[in-house]
């Protein structure tokens, strides 16, 4: 007997989450995917919303759509909320009372406390930029739904799609002799790979037992594993990528930017490894996987 697949609508496709989930979905046999970028769905209109929905019949929705670029936000202020606060207002009106179950993703920076240990879900938060807060808005727009939902906090999310961190430090360590990297920021990069692969196990944990259904609906920390800061990263993607590029550490005093940024975004994933079973690698694996990736 065939078994029947379980339909996973993904959102903001063709960003570097959602890439992989296009990369994942080639190798799934039991999940059936189906893949919207903002090309074809405006996810801050709900017609466009409702017709997808009910044109496929989801079982899971994966918002991977977001506004990321950090800086850039502190002047596009309407865009930045659009995306990240609006739109999930959106999803969850059209999601409401139909049974569908949504995977959302937030940041670290919604925290912004230094504690001196890693940071759990119930810490306090405090916003210090339009894009925090806007992550911020858009989960508790979620949580005071009806729609079950899984929101998970990243920090520095890294990935062979897409632009992010480790790739600007291999395109600029081919080509410059030194680097200046901020040293006082800590936390941990989170592999898109990873987290992707994480949420589908937990996709298929709950959908195989649904006795977890009320671990799912909540909101959980995911990064991989140990602590670094940006300079520990970068003087590694030189080493791992055979660069003679010298990095040197500077403070965060030194290279003032528009957004504030957290100076500790060190985060326990104890609540999502204790309630699914996830396993997380450590930071080093998955830089190297992801290098190896963008080969």
């Amino acid at each position: 007997m065939e078994t029947k697949k379980i339909k996973i609508l993904v959102l903001g496709a063709n960003g570097q989450l959602g890439q992989e989930f296009r990369y994942l979905a080639s190798e799934n046999q039991v999940l059936d995917f189906k893949f919207f970028g903002r090309d074809e769905v405006d996810i801050c209109a709900e017609g466009d919303v409702h017709r997808i929905i009910d044109e496929n019949k989801p079982n899971f929705v994966i918002n991977c759509a977001a506004y990321t670029a950090v800086d850039k936000a502190e002047a596009e202020v309407d865009q930045c909320f659009a995306i990240n606060r609006d739109a999930c207002a959106t999803i969850t009106n059209v999601l409401n009372g139909k049974g569908i179950k949504l995977v959302h993703f937030s940041s670290d920076y919604v925290y912004n406390s230094y504690t001196g240990f890693p940071i759990k879900e119930d810490d306090n938060k405090n916003p210090q930029s339009v894009y925090a807060t806007s992550k911020l808005e858009g989960e508790n727009i979620i949580r005071a739904s009806e729609v079950p939902a899984l929101i998970i906090r990243t920090s520095w999310v890294v990935s062979s799609f897409g632009h992010n961190f480790v790739k600007t430090m291999k395109k600029l360590g081919a080509e410059r002799e030194q680097l200046n990297v901020v040293n006082d920021q800590y936390g941990a990069p989170t592999y898109a790979r990873h987290l992707a692969k994480s949420v589908l196990d937990i996709i298929l944990k709950v959908t195989e037992n649904p006795s977890l259904e009320p671990h799912f609906n909540d909101t959980y920390n995911y990064a991989n594993e140990g602590l670094i800061t940006w300079y520990d990263l970068a003087s590694q993607v030189m080493k791992i990528a055979g660069l003679s590029c010298k990095v040197s550490p500077i403070p965060t005093t030194a290279y003032p930017t528009p957004a504030s940024r957290p100076r500790w975004s060190v985060m326990s994933k104890q609540k999502i490894k204790h309630n699914f079973g996830i396993v997380i690698p450590h930071w080093y694996t998955a830089l190297k996987e992801c290098m190896d990736a963008m080969k």
